[in-house]
């Protein structure tokens, strides 16, 4: 496939409820990187699930790693986004952010 596909290859934030599409896209990286999205029972993208580091693993490491997507406005807009890594001391993946002082991955759950 043509670099264009992948670099416009984005799962739409609605799709069919209740639902898994598995994706490839040119990410930050450079590279074509593996995705999972997972819809509600409404439609909305709940979860995606990314299988790299997008080139960066301060902020993303250990893949894979999950994005959760809260709503407001009756599902309108994104409230919130949380980031969940997985940590190798504890063995289970851990809601994360990044340090603004370290630049890196910290728990917060």
């Amino acid at each position: 496939m043509p670099d264009e596909y992948y670099k416009n290859n984005y799962a739409p934030q609605q799709g069919t409820p209740r639902t898994r599409v598995e994706l490839n896209r040119l990410g930050s990286s450079g590279k074509v990187e593996r995705s999972t999205v997972i819809y509600d029972q409404a439609g909305k993208q709940k979860f995606r699930v990314d299988y790299s580091d997008h080139g960066n693993a301060k902020h993303h490491p250990n893949p894979p790693h999950l994005h959760e997507y809260t709503y407001q406005d009756a599902g309108k807009s994104i409230k919130d986004k949380y980031l969940y890594t997985y940590d190798p001391k504890t063995g289970r993946m851990r809601k994360s952010e990044v340090d603004k002082k370290t630049n890196e991955i910290k728990y917060i759950d």
